[in-house]
């Protein structure tokens, strides 16, 4: 096993692992998982190990001591660190990740919180284990679920089993959110320990099975099962719970809305057609939510909130995205309840972890192009001030981020603003953000001292710095044009994750 392998534990997988540093190093045997905070606990180390950490000390850590970290930490031929960006940290420090990427250290990204200890039992025990028991149990869950098929109630056989082997709670829900079947006794919620994985039929999604063990639950049966029973369950589907023509519909829609491995001239057309079937109108005007959780949130939570704002909506799961579309008379009253939708999703109940709302459709025909643009900011590098987030405000964003010459774009920044972001690093002083707002406001001193929370004495004293840096910028300057591209990438860059920022 090395550490991609260790990406399918079924514990480790529920932490949304990354690997965001030195990807080409990480085929390396994994001989052992532990945790440690420790920033010097190489010396005790073996060789072979995956170190599970917060971060917690990599906050109060110079770049110098960050260094030595990654250097110790290689040295002793430790496979890597899964570093989880939930808690104690927002983001692993950049220097860390440049680093490591440097000297070919594996660097892992948890964006969700799990309990290291069932990770460290599940994968140490599959390492020490023999391959032999594990085939050994899958076979005979296997047989089981396959036996269970030939019963009457077929996909609440299926289900009985895989509760009673797996000592789990296990759910069965139809795309548009049904409850189709469950089995076992409800454990209390945990975010730790809920694993969902598709049922499909004919290449589409057409039912989600989870999985929530118990305190006793057997992790390499929950593996095997995982892996099993789905496309049992899929059998069992089409014989006592055929998927409806409307759920067909929606399934096939919304695959063809998140195809990227197509063009777009394959897609449109097919799209066109079966959005038209399903009753989305030509000329109507339409907004496209993306929402990823923190939490798998209860069944019908999406499809409640998108019929508080519309009665014309459209929900699925893909992946670990919930996504929908919503339909409105015209863009008139779309962008009146816009805000609306943005508002809801504020709401802390819902544990939201990220959401987008597209930039929104005048018609059928720009669906696809709201839906991509929606995915595209939600894949941008997640900032825990801006959890809920309207496309329309990333276009820069996205467009720095499609350009492949990112030395192009750090040269240009450098040549008309380098000064002042090195003297904002040097002197920790915030003249990009007062010249950020100063442009963003045309010009008005006193929209800028309100939007910066300063008073305009202080937004004087800061312009003055700011021109003496940057030099004379007199009305009709032919450097503003320059300067204010720049300030405008910049800021893209730090929204999205182009470029190294200030």
């Amino acid at each position: 096993m090395n550490l991609l392998d260790a990406f399918d534990d079924v514990y480790l997988s529920a932490a949304r692992p990354e690997l965001v540093a030195a990807g080409r190093s990480a085929t390396r045997a994994l001989r052992w998982v532990h945790a440690s905070e420790q920033l010097d606990i190489a010396p005790l180390l073996r060789g072979g190990e995956l170190i599970l950490m917060e971060g917690a000390n990599f906050g109060t850590c110079s770049d110098a001591g960050l260094m030595a970290y990654v250097d110790s930490m290689k040295a002793a031929g430790v496979v890597g660190i899964a570093v989880e960006t939930n808690g104690h940290l927002d983001v692993i420090p950049r220097f860390l990740l440049e680093h490591a990427d440097r000297v070919g250290f594996p660097v892992v990204q948890l964006r969700r919180r799990v309990p290291f200890v069932q990770v460290c039992e599940s994968i140490n025990s599959q390492l020490a284990d023999s391959a032999l028991r594990r085939l050994h149990m899958a076979d005979r869950i296997s047989r089981l679920l396959s036996a269970s098929i030939e019963t009457d109630g077929a996909v609440g056989a299926v289900l009985d089993v895989l509760a009673v082997e797996t000592r789990s709670s296990v759910t069965l829900h139809s795309v548009s959110g049904d409850l189709i079947g469950q089995a076992g006794v409800a454990s209390p919620h945990s975010e730790f320990t809920g694993f969902d994985v598709p049922v499909t039929s004919g290449g589409t999604d057409v039912a989600t099975l989870t999985v929530t063990p118990g305190p006793d639950a057997d992790i390499y049966t929950i593996n095997a099962g995982l892996e099993r029973a789905p496309e049992i369950l899929s059998i069992a589907l089409l014989s006592g719970h055929p998927a409806t023509m409307e759920d067909r519909l929606r399934t096939r829609f919304f695959s063809l809305l998140s195809a990227t491995a197509h063009p777009a001239s394959d897609v449109t057309d097919h799209l066109d057609g079966v959005a038209e079937r399903m009753g989305l109108s030509e000329h109507d005007s339409y907004l496209t939510l993306s929402v990823e959780f923190d939490v798998d949130p209860p069944a019908g939570t999406l499809r409640r909130l998108a019929d508080a704002v519309t009665v014309r909506n459209w929900h699925h799961r893909i992946g670990d995205h919930h996504v929908a579309v919503l339909g409105f008379d015209s863009w008139e009253l779309l962008d009146s309840r816009r805000p609306v939708v943005m508002s809801m999703l504020q709401a802390g109940e819902l544990r939201i972890r990220r959401a987008v709302v597209g930039p929104g459709a005048n018609d059928r025909h720009g669906l696809r192009r709201c839906f991509s643009t929606a995915t595209a900011v939600l894949a941008l590098d997640p900032d825990p001030q801006c959890r809920i987030r309207d496309a329309r405000d990333f276009a820069v964003a996205l467009l720095v981020e499609s350009m492949s010459g990112e030395s192009t774009i750090d040269k240009f920044i450098q040549n008309q603003i380098g000064a002042l972001l090195a003297h904002d690093r040097e002197r920790h002083s915030e003249l990009f953000t007062t010249l950020l707002a100063y442009i963003t406001h045309w010009g008005s001193k006193t929209e800028t001292a309100k939007s910066l929370l300063i008073q305009r004495q202080t937004l004087y004293q800061r312009l003055d710095r700011l021109f003496d840096v940057l030099g004379p910028l007199p009305a009709g300057s032919p450097r503003f044009p320059g300067i204010a591209t720049a300030v405008f990438l910049e800021q893209a860059r730090r929204q999205g994750r182009v470029g190294l920022g200030s």
